[in-house]
């Protein structure tokens, strides 16, 4: 009686560790429509594709099958919101990634907690800018069509060029974050109209309530990883700076008026596998009101 149900065990730990390798490789877009009295008509139907934490993954050889499939999306912009690198692995493929996706739209970068342990940083930026990305280091830019504009404003994540006390708690380290993302947003916003459609790219899902008191429309986000385990009724099962059974993973998330998108994203950066939580693409289409 052993043997077969040792069989089956085997059998079905088999067809499940080939499944969770088989859908980290698969490739989805999720769509989104964002509609605002603050996008002109000439704006209406423009699209932004989001790229998060990519972390040095690979999806064919040289990245074809994600280059391919962005290709055919044809987004107005990128936007790429953090962990473009995987600690101090990944630098070579980033930047032939964003080498090749340059060539399709405009795009706009901030980093991510991985960006900032990664010995990388400081040779990345230096190739981002020689080929046209835009890294929005606490700052902004605009996204401009038939003359009329959306603001885009992206922070560093808290961890990069911070000397913090080695003794403080986690909640004094979580309070310190707080205040670095309210000055970081501050100075990215500094200048932008009131009557502009703003974007704020941000890595952290969990500073959710300091980007509601921002001036700002909608938010993109990532570094939760879809709590990389999702169940039913669950956003993941853990995600980090959230913890076990978070509740900013994924989707699209609104209060008063304010809108936070958080991606998925696309790699991987644990030894856990994503399981039922396929890589994701957001794409968002801007309507005016």
């Amino acid at each position: 009686m052993k043997k077969p149900l040792l069989k089956a065990t085997g059998a079905a730990a088999l067809l499940f560790t080939g499944y969770a390798y088989w859908s980290t490789k698969q490739l989805r877009t999720t769509e989104y429509n964002i509609t605002s009295s603050k996008i002109a008509p000439e704006l209406d139907g423009l699209r932004i594709l989001q790229l998060s934490d990519i972390h040095g993954s690979v999806f064919g050889r040289y990245n074809h099958r994600l280059i391919k499939k962005i290709w055919a999306i044809q987004p107005d912009a990128i936007v790429v919101t953090g962990d473009l690198l995987d600690g101090d692995e990944g630098i070579n493929i980033a930047v032939t990634l964003m080498r090749k996706l340059i060539k399709v739209c405009p795009i706009y970068y901030v980093t991510g907690n991985h960006e900032a342990r990664s010995a990388n940083l400081q040779d990345l930026l230096p190739e981002l800018a020689k080929m046209g990305v835009t890294y929005l280091q606490n700052d902004h830019a605009y996204i401009t069509h038939d003359g009329k504009s959306i603001a885009i404003a992206g922070i560093d994540d808290p961890s990069i060029a911070i000397d913090k006390p080695n003794d403080l708690s986690r909640d004094e380290e979580i309070m310190l974050e707080e205040v670095i993302v309210q000055h970081k947003i501050k100075e990215a916003t500094a200048g932008i109209p009131d009557s502009q459609f703003t974007i704020l790219l941000s890595h952290r899902p969990e500073k959710w309530p300091i980007y509601q008191q921002a001036p700002i429309d909608l938010v993109f986000c990532g570094h939760a990883h879809g709590g990389q385990v999702r169940l039913p009724y669950t956003e993941g099962l853990y995600a980090p700076h959230q913890g076990f059974m978070p509740k900013l993973t994924a989707g699209i998330h609104e209060e008063d008026g304010k809108q936070m998108i958080v991606s998925r994203g696309i790699g991987n950066a644990t030894i856990i596998p994503r399981v039922f939580n396929e890589p994701e693409m957001p794409l968002i289409t801007l309507h005016s009101k």
